[in-house]
C-alpha cells in the first residue's frame, strides 16, 4: 500500500505543479498547495513516523540508527564498485530523480567535459540522498544545488574536481552548493571519503588545470605545489580560498620568471616560466577560458596576489635556499655511502 512519502517531490497530477504536494500522515492524505486539490486519500502511515502509544526514547533511536545503517551499506557498495558501472542497491533502484536535477547533472557535465561515468556515479548519489531523505517523509530543497553538490562530490572521486567557482560559472541558478554537500556528506555518512578527498583537492585541480593548458605536468606540477606553500604563508593573501590560491600559483609560474626553481639555484630564466612572449592578460583570459572561470574574478585575484609579489618572491627564494641545502648534503651524504663502498670492495 503506498504511504505518504511516494508523493514527496512529486508533480501535481491536477495542474503540473512542480514539487508541489504536500502531505499530512496524521491523515494519510496528499494535497496540492497551488491548486488545493486533493491528490490521494487513506494512504498507510511511513513506517518512520508511525504512531505507537507504547514507544519510548530508545525505540526511536534504535529505529534511526538501523535507517542510518541501512542507508550508510547502500553507499558503501555503490561507493566500493566500478566509477563506470555504479551498483544498483535497493533505495536507488526505486528512486526517479526529478527531471531539473537530471537537466542540471547532464549540462553540467557537459560543459565541464567531464566523463560520462562521472554522471552516472553523481546520478547514484543522488538517488541515495533523494531516497533517504523521501524515506523519511523530508522534501529535497534547492534541488539544483544538491545535483551540483553530487556531481562535485562525483568528479572528485574521479581524480577531476570542480570548484564551486567553476560550477557557478558554467550554472548561474546554482547557490549554497557547499551547504548541500554537507547535507549529503552527513546523510549518507561520508565523512572519511570526504577527509580524503579533501586532502588531495588541490594536487588534483592543480594537475587538471596544467593538463587544460596543455602544460607539462612533470615540471609545472611541483613548480606550483612549491609556489602554493609558499602563497598559503603570506599574511596578505590569508583571505583567499584554495582554489584562488592554485590560481595564483599556476599564473605566476607562467607569467613571472623570477618565481622558477632553476632560477633561484642558478641564476638563469627557467623556460618552464616563460609564457612565449603573450601579455599578461592574455594569459589570464586564456586560462578562464579553459577552466571555466570568471576573468574578471581571476584577474581581481591576480592583482592582489601582485600587491603582495615581494614577500612571495622572499618566502620563495627562502623556500629554494632551503630546499638546495638540503639537496647538497644529500648528495654529499651518497657520495660518502659511495666511497666508503668502494673502500670496502678493495
Amino acid at each position: 500500500m503506498s504511504t505518504t512519502a511516494d508523493y514527496v517531490g512529486r508533480n501535481c497530477p491536477h495542474c503540473g505543479a512542480v514539487d508541489s504536494l504536500a502531505t499530512d500522515d496524521a491523515f494519510g492524505e496528499v494535497a496540492c498547495t497551488e491548486c488545493a486539490l486533493v491528490v490521494a486519500m487513506g494512504l498507510e502511515e511511513n513506517a518512520f513516523n508511525r504512531y505507537n502509544e507504547n514507544a519510548t526514547y530508545d525505540d526511536v533511536d534504535r529505529h534511526r540508527e538501523h535507517g542510518d545503517a541501512k542507508l550508510a551499506a547502500n553507499i558503501s557498495g555503490v561507493g566500493t564498485s566500478s566509477v563506470t558501472a555504479p551498483q544498483s542497491t535497493t533505495v536507488a533502484a526505486k528512486v526517479v530523480l526529478h527531471p531539473v536535477m537530471m537537466n542540471c547533472m547532464r549540462g553540467l557535465q557537459k560543459k565541464s567535459g567531464l566523463p560520462e561515468a562521472v554522471l552516472d556515479r553523481a546520478v547514484a548519489i543522488a538517488r541515495l540522498f533523494v531516497g533517504g531523505r523521501r524515506a523519511r517523509g523530508q522534501r529535497v530543497e534547492r534541488q539544483q544545488d544538491v545535483s551540483a553538490a553530487c556531481l562535485m562530490i562525483a568528479a572528485e572521486e574521479a581524480n577531476q574536481p570542480i570548484p564551486v567557482a567553476e560550477v557557478r560559472f558554467l550554472d548561474a541558478a546554482v547557490g549554497a552548493v557547499e551547504l548541500r554537500r554537507v547535507e549529503i556528506v552527513q546523510e549518507l555518512k561520508m565523512t572519511e571519503s570526504e577527509r580524503r578527498l579533501r586532502s588531495v583537492f588541490a594536487e588534483n585541480l592543480l594537475t587538471k588545470y596544467i593538463l587544460k593548458l596543455g602544460l607539462q605536468v612533470s615540471i609545472y606540477q611541483p613548480h606550483c605545489m612549491r609556489l602554493l606553500s609558499v602563497i598559503s604563508g603570506v599574511e596578505e593573501l590569508a583571505g583567499l580560498t584554495v582554489v584562488d590560491r592554485i590560481v595564483v600559483a599556476l599564473l605566476l609560474a607562467r607569467t613571472e620568471n623570477t618565481l622558477s626553481w632553476e632560477a633561484a639555484s642558478s641564476g638563469t630564466v627557467s623556460r618552464a616560466a616563460s609564457y612565449s612572449g603573450m601579455s599578461t592578460e592574455t594569459v589570464y583570459a586564456s586560462f578562464c577560458a579553459k577552466a571555466h572561470l570568471d576573468c574578471a574574478k581571476v584577474v581581481k585575484v591576480m592583482q592582489k596576489a601582485t600587491g603582495a609579489l615581494s614577500r612571495i618572491k622572499k618566502a620563495f627564494m627562502e623556500l629554494s635556499a632551503t630546499a638546495i641545502k638540503k639537496c647538497r648534503d644529500e648528495g654529499s651524504a651518497i657520495d660518502d655511502v659511495e666511497s666508503e663502498r668502494k673502500r670496502l670492495k678493495v
